[in-house]
């Protein structure tokens, strides 16, 4: 089998394996089987996931409570629990979008871009491992332990005694949904400094100018822009009079700080990559312009025209090509990084009306 064949054969086998490997993800598996009596995203299946999602997380901590007489005492965390609740919720159908636009963007737009066979069976064995369920739940399962003990020691400190055992199930419940949902994004980092490792087919003379470049700026952009989509809505709930005002006090700004370092350590990931990618790509082009004018400058005779005018073209290319853009930051680039960073800031604006309208004249 030659290589072209083999490569062609290889890309078939990811772009088959990626469409069952959408089926594998445990976050997918979750909210297909609660709207497997839907075609899925109908609208249907979103409100089958939303009901039965609820249902599973509200109701240990309402039947537990009731029966072991806990309801009255979680009465003052009660509205903020139900908040986080629905903002995991609201996360996860994000992180489900989110991951079905990614994992389309790689088997249309990147794998199909890949230049050989061996790059694209390690691109196929990085995702069947980091989708494993013994790599998600390294992550998920001490997640939702951290999640767990912060969150009923914290309410439990809060109301000053222990918050029950029902809402403490629910907080359990939640934090595993919310190790998955936080896997997403960790996820995503982890995969967009992996791509810099493979070798694409490019433009040789302007690399920065290739399709792979525009296709995985364009696959970030789309999951940045979901991310902070989601983190507007977070900011805004948050620091709403859903939330008790010493919380919004306390969390409001830090929070705010924490959603823009991720979106711009997203941007610069992604930039890094990119780079990578092109640097690679520039220095092989001229490598090989610079094996040909040692090759003709030791074989030919310098002094004969046509090998004087083919090193002097050569010596042209090269220069063009080294003085090439490295990098793909541009004005829209940062103008689209702003308008990212300023999603959380409205959240956080809309969320502070009353506030902010008593400093108005």
């Amino acid at each position: 089998m030659d290589t072209e064949s083999e490569l062609t054969l290889k890309r078939l086998e990811v772009r088959e394996e990626i469409l069952a490997l959408k089926e594998q993800i445990p976050l997918i598996q979750i909210l297909n089987r609660l709207g497997k009596a839907f075609r899925p995203n109908s609208l249907g299946y979103w409100i089958a996931n939303i009901v039965l999602l609820n249902s599973i997380l509200l109701i240990p901590w309402t039947l537990l409570g009731l029966g072991l007489k806990e309801i009255q005492r979680t009465g003052p965390v009660s509205v903020a629990s139900i908040v986080c609740i629905e903002l995991v919720i609201l996360g996860l159908i994000a992180a489900y979008l989110a991951l079905h636009i990614m994992l389309e963007d790689l088997r249309d737009g990147i794998a199909e871009k890949v230049s050989n066979a061996h790059d694209v069976s390690e691109l196929l064995l990085w995702l069947k491992k980091t989708w494993s369920r013994q790599s998600v739940s390294a992550f998920a399962l001490p997640f939702c332990l951290i999640w767990t003990l912060l969150g009923v020691g914290g309410m439990s400190l809060i109301l000053q005694q222990f918050v029950g055992f029902g809402l403490t199930l629910t907080v359990i419940l939640v934090g595993l949904l919310a190790g998955l949902l936080f896997y997403v994004p960790v996820w995503a980092s982890f995969m967009i400094v992996s791509l810099k490792n493979y070798r694409y087919e490019v433009n040789a003379i302007s690399p920065a100018d290739s399709e792979i470049v525009s296709n995985i700026s364009n696959m970030m952009m789309k999951g940045i822009y979901i991310l902070a989509a989601v983190f507007a809505v977070i900011t805004l709930v948050a620091t709403s009079n859903l939330v008790n005002q010493q919380l919004r006090v306390t969390f409001a700004l830090p929070m705010l700080l924490f959603f823009w370092i991720v979106i711009i350590t997203q941007f610069l990931l992604t930039r890094s990559t990119l780079s990578a990618i092109i640097n690679r790509a520039k220095w092989t082009t001229l490598n090989k312009i610079q094996m040909r004018i040692n090759t003709m400058e030791a074989t030919g005779d310098l002094s004969d025209k046509d090998t004087a005018e083919r090193l002097l073209r050569l010596a042209d290319l090269h220069q063009q090509i080294m003085m090439s853009k490295l990098s793909t930051l541009d004005l829209k680039s940062f103008s689209t990084l702003f308008t990212q960073l300023m999603l959380p800031l409205l959240g956080l604006l809309l969320g502070n009306l009353d506030k902010l309208s008593k400093l108005l004249p």
